[in-house]
């Protein structure tokens, strides 16, 4: 695509045909990452010999306008459908990118939100990790097994550790303590 183009004028590439302003469907271009298709409704200046698109600043803009919606609508698209399509939850993959809880359903919503490049990359990549992949790179980048989720499993946990004795120790002291108190008094 070549800058500077008038309304109706001599192609510069030819110098046979004319450029105007050209609206077609099927047209595509490399924007960021992605190849998008142009919207039918940019008009762009073309040559009607040799297909030259000349970009001007007024077209520039709203061609970059127009690319910024769709490219934001697919990454978001993308995002959504990899994390639907994932064995691997939301939250361990929130987890795994240090990502505050409930981050990812914000983004994949019906909000404004949209993620960036990085992120929505980083997200496919470890939703078609598995599980087991994800928590072994937890393990690789905390030195850490991830924390239990959900106040559920908290409070499971802490039910255990007052059946399996960690506690029993304390009652103890406790009650050998009260008996010395009762033994002295009397």
């Amino acid at each position: 695509m070549k800058s500077t183009a008038t309304k109706s004028s001599r192609c510069a590439e030819c110098g046979v045909g004319t450029v105007e302003p050209k609206q077609a469907a099927g047209r595509e271009t490399p924007y960021k990452t992605l190849i998008l298709p142009i919207p039918s409704s940019v008009g762009i200046p073309t040559c009607d010999n040799c297909g030259t698109e000349w970009i001007d600043d007024s077209t520039a803009a709203s061609l970059d306008a127009a690319l910024e919606k769709e490219y934001r609508a697919r990454l978001k698209a993308l995002l959504k459908t990899t994390l639907d399509k994932s064995v691997v939850s939301k939250a361990a993959i929130e987890r795994a990118l240090g990502l505050s809880q409930g981050y990812l359903s914000h983004l994949t919503g019906s909000g404004d939100k949209v993620p960036s490049e990085a992120l929505a990359y980083s997200v496919i990549s470890i939703a078609q990790a598995g599980t087991s992949d994800v928590e072994a790179l937890w393990t690789r980048l905390s030195g850490v097994r991830p924390p239990a989720l959900g106040k559920a499993q908290v409070a499971k946990k802490n039910s255990a550790a007052r059946s399996s004795g960690r506690t029993a120790g304390l009652r103890a002291r406790r009650s050998s303590t009260k008996a010395t108190a009762t033994k002295r008094a009397s």
